[in-house]
């Protein structure tokens, strides 16, 4: 077989051609942009109310003695724990005691007095009249009353622990003398105590009786204490217009001291989830924010989106425009126009489980505690998953 050798201008012709072909055939079957995807999730988040609260002891005393006396006797040191009843401390009650036993002696000769009357009136009735008998009965009831006034007079001179508690410094020594009106030394009981604090009047409706709160002070900057919500004032304060909060905490180690100041979070309103998309998804233009979704056969669109707050952990709350699943773009957007194909390189894992930090709040002055207004708070449950 016998080939015709080609002429060069045909073999330059055939050679166009065949170029042009590819490049329409590279023109028609774009190259798809490589691109990491991230699925978007829900996160459980509570609302809460944050201000800055006191410690209080729920029982708190200053004890005094009733009457005026010399101190005769401290049964304990400065700090000692006291259980209820236990004597603490004793005046001089040598008066006290004398004028008891001689309401005791007239108390039992009152009552001698009766009973022999009863007894002769058995042996020989009507040998002592009936108001004569009244008048004997009389005498011995107020003897009674007599011996029980002296009995109280004597608990005067004692002071006695009214409940469990701790004891703070004694202010007067063993043999001096003392009013009724100084007081000797304060009892504390550490165990339970409260925080008590404000709310803005707006947030009045979301308060209640029962809901929990968590409580970290300076001292312990790493441990949180958990307590209950015990009170809530029925009235706004006229003055500084805000509503008290009483809430009670367990407190077994004592390590809260009544006049310590508290970060104070309480939980209000239960648990809401809302969409999170993770904020290297999301682009600018103006005023408009939007992220890049990959549908099924791997186009990208465009999709404007309503912002909620920023969480500070790499995520921010999506009030409009995403739904569970969408696969939002977090890498690889700048060669990305509608509609244009993408190839999943990766998918990323959400991690917006994560415990994310709430907006930061206002610093207040512990001098100014519970005055300075604040927002209410959306953060994030750290148990949800």
């Amino acid at each position: 077989m016998h080939y015709k050798k080609l002429s060069p201008l045909l073999f330059t012709i055939m050679a166009f051609t065949a170029t042009s072909y590819v490049q329409a055939s590279d023109d028609e079957q774009p190259q798809a942009v490589p691109v990491t995807v991230e699925p978007i999730s829900t996160k459980e988040f509570v609302a809460t109310l944050n201000e800055v609260g006191k410690i209080n002891a729920i029982d708190f005393a200053e004890l005094t003695f009733s009457t005026p006396g010399k101190l005769v006797s401290i049964n304990f040191k400065d700090g000692d724990v006291v259980k209820k009843g236990q004597t603490i401390a004793k005046l001089d009650s040598s008066k006290a005691k004398a004028d008891l036993d001689k309401a005791a002696s007239s108390l039992t000769t009152a009552r001698n007095k009766v009973k022999r009357v009863i007894e002769l009136n058995k042996k020989q009735p009507g040998a002592l009249s009936k108001q004569d008998f009244e008048e004997l009965q009389d005498a011995a009831n107020l003897a009674a009353a007599d011996y029980r006034q002296q009995q109280a007079i004597l608990k005067d001179y004692i002071i006695t622990a009214p409940f469990d508690g701790e004891l703070t410094n004694f202010t007067k020594s063993k043999g001096s003398m003392i009013d009724a009106i100084t007081p000797l030394v304060s009892i504390y009981n550490l165990d339970p105590v409260e925080v008590s604090y404000t709310i803005s009047q707006n947030d009045l409706g979301k308060a209640v009786k029962g809901q929990p709160i968590t409580v970290t002070v300076e001292a312990y900057k790493d441990m949180t204490f958990n307590g209950v919500v015990d009170y809530v004032a029925p009235a706004v304060n006229k003055n500084t217009g805000r509503v008290a909060i009483h809430a009670r905490i367990e407190n077994p180690n004592h390590i809260l001291a009544p006049g310590m100041f508290a970060q104070v979070s309480q939980m209000v309103n239960g648990r809401t989830e809302h969409i999170v998309a993770p904020q290297n998804a999301i682009l600018a233009h103006n005023e408009d924010r939007y992220v890049w979704v990959v549908d099924k056969n791997n186009i990208a669109t465009k999709r404007y989106l309503t912002l909620g707050d920023n969480l500070n952990n790499g995520y921010v709350i999506v009030e409009k425009g995403l739904k569970v699943d969408d696969k939002v773009v977090v890498t690889g957007h700048q060669k990305i126009d509608d509609e244009t194909l993408v190839n999943i390189i990766k998918t990323q894992t959400p991690t917006s489980d994560a415990p994310a930090q709430a907006p930061k709040k206002k610093t207040t002055d512990p001098a100014n505690a519970g005055k300075t207004e604040k927002k209410t708070v959306t953060e994030p449950n750290h148990e949800a998953t």
